[in-house]
Protein backbone atom coordinates (compact mmCIF):
# COMPACT_ATOMS: atom_id res chain seq x y z
CA UNK A 1 0.00 0.00 0.00
CA UNK A 2 0.96 3.76 -0.80
CA UNK A 3 0.11 6.45 1.55
CA UNK A 4 -0.78 9.71 0.23
CA UNK A 5 2.20 11.17 0.69
CA UNK A 6 4.25 8.68 -0.68
CA UNK A 7 1.92 8.92 -4.08
CA UNK A 8 2.75 12.52 -4.60
CA UNK A 9 6.23 11.91 -3.98
CA UNK A 10 5.62 9.35 -6.88
CA UNK A 11 4.75 11.65 -9.43
CA UNK A 12 5.72 15.12 -8.71
CA UNK A 13 2.86 16.30 -11.12
CA UNK A 14 0.29 14.92 -8.77
CA UNK A 15 -1.44 17.52 -6.22
CA UNK A 16 -3.52 16.75 -3.77
CA UNK A 17 -5.72 18.61 -5.28
CA UNK A 18 -5.67 16.46 -8.21
CA UNK A 19 -6.02 13.08 -5.84
CA UNK A 20 -8.82 14.32 -3.93
CA UNK A 21 -10.76 15.44 -6.85
CA UNK A 22 -10.33 11.91 -8.72
CA UNK A 23 -11.32 10.42 -4.98
CA UNK A 24 -14.52 12.52 -5.13
CA UNK A 25 -15.17 11.17 -8.28
CA UNK A 26 -14.91 7.37 -7.66
CA UNK A 27 -11.59 7.40 -10.60
CA UNK A 28 -9.32 6.42 -7.41
CA UNK A 29 -10.32 4.28 -4.17
CA UNK A 30 -8.14 4.57 -1.21
CA UNK A 31 -8.15 2.77 1.90
CA UNK A 32 -8.45 4.49 5.64
CA UNK A 33 -10.22 7.34 6.34
CA UNK A 34 -9.02 10.55 4.77
CA UNK A 35 -6.31 11.43 7.18
CA UNK A 36 -4.66 8.27 6.38
CA UNK A 37 -5.54 7.29 2.64
CA UNK A 38 -3.62 4.12 1.15
CA UNK A 39 -3.64 3.04 -2.65
CA UNK A 40 -3.48 -0.07 -3.76
CA UNK A 41 -1.11 -0.67 -7.02
CA UNK A 42 -3.91 0.13 -9.16
CA UNK A 43 -4.20 2.67 -8.09
CA UNK A 44 -0.64 4.67 -8.08
CA UNK A 45 -0.93 3.36 -11.88
CA UNK A 46 -3.95 5.00 -12.24
CA UNK A 47 -2.99 8.53 -11.02
CA UNK A 48 0.03 8.38 -12.94
CA UNK A 49 -2.28 7.73 -16.33
CA UNK A 50 -5.22 10.71 -14.99
CA UNK A 51 -1.99 12.87 -14.65
CA UNK A 52 -0.57 12.47 -18.04
CA UNK A 53 -4.44 12.24 -19.30
CA UNK A 54 -4.85 15.81 -17.48
CA UNK A 55 -1.66 17.45 -17.77
CA UNK A 56 -0.28 16.56 -20.50
CA UNK A 57 -2.68 15.59 -22.97
CA UNK A 58 -5.25 18.28 -21.72
CA UNK A 59 -8.23 15.82 -21.35
CA UNK A 60 -10.76 17.60 -18.90
CA UNK A 61 -12.10 16.23 -16.10
CA UNK A 62 -15.21 15.04 -17.24
CA UNK A 63 -14.02 13.77 -20.56
CA UNK A 64 -10.91 11.72 -18.16
CA UNK A 65 -13.68 10.11 -16.57
CA UNK A 66 -15.72 9.07 -19.90
CA UNK A 67 -11.59 7.43 -21.03
CA UNK A 68 -11.18 6.03 -17.62
CA UNK A 69 -14.71 4.43 -17.68
CA UNK A 70 -13.88 2.91 -21.09
CA UNK A 71 -10.43 1.73 -20.13
CA UNK A 72 -11.63 -0.09 -17.13
CA UNK A 73 -14.15 -2.13 -19.79
CA UNK A 74 -11.27 -3.24 -21.54
CA UNK A 75 -9.59 -4.41 -19.20
CA UNK A 76 -12.77 -6.05 -18.14
CA UNK A 77 -13.18 -7.77 -21.51
CA UNK A 78 -9.58 -8.98 -21.67
CA UNK A 79 -9.75 -10.34 -18.60
CA UNK A 80 -13.30 -12.23 -19.09
CA UNK A 81 -11.56 -13.61 -23.04
CA UNK A 82 -8.73 -14.48 -21.00
CA UNK A 83 -10.58 -17.08 -18.47
CA UNK A 84 -13.14 -18.10 -22.09
CA UNK A 85 -9.58 -18.93 -23.79
CA UNK A 86 -8.73 -21.36 -20.66
CA UNK A 87 -12.13 -23.07 -20.46
CA UNK A 88 -11.66 -23.46 -23.93
CA UNK A 89 -8.16 -24.62 -24.08
CA UNK A 90 -9.45 -27.37 -21.00
CA UNK A 91 -12.36 -28.75 -23.19
CA UNK A 92 -11.33 -31.80 -25.24
CA UNK A 93 -9.94 -31.67 -28.58
CA UNK A 94 -13.02 -32.36 -30.47
CA UNK A 95 -15.03 -29.39 -28.89
CA UNK A 96 -11.85 -27.18 -29.39
CA UNK A 97 -12.06 -28.13 -32.95
CA UNK A 98 -16.34 -27.48 -33.36
CA UNK A 99 -15.60 -24.35 -31.78
CA UNK A 100 -12.62 -23.31 -34.28
CA UNK A 101 -14.93 -24.14 -37.18
CA UNK A 102 -17.60 -21.86 -35.86
CA UNK A 103 -15.49 -19.09 -35.34
CA UNK A 104 -13.74 -19.52 -38.44
CA UNK A 105 -17.19 -19.67 -40.02
CA UNK A 106 -18.41 -16.53 -38.48
CA UNK A 107 -15.29 -14.43 -38.95
CA UNK A 108 -16.56 -14.83 -43.04
CA UNK A 109 -19.93 -13.49 -42.00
Amino acid sequence: MTSFDELLQLNRRLTAIHVERWVARGLLRPAGPVEAWSFEQIDVARAHLLAELVDDIGIDEDTVETVVGLLDQVHTLRAQLGLLAKAIAEQPPETREAIAAVLRKLDQR
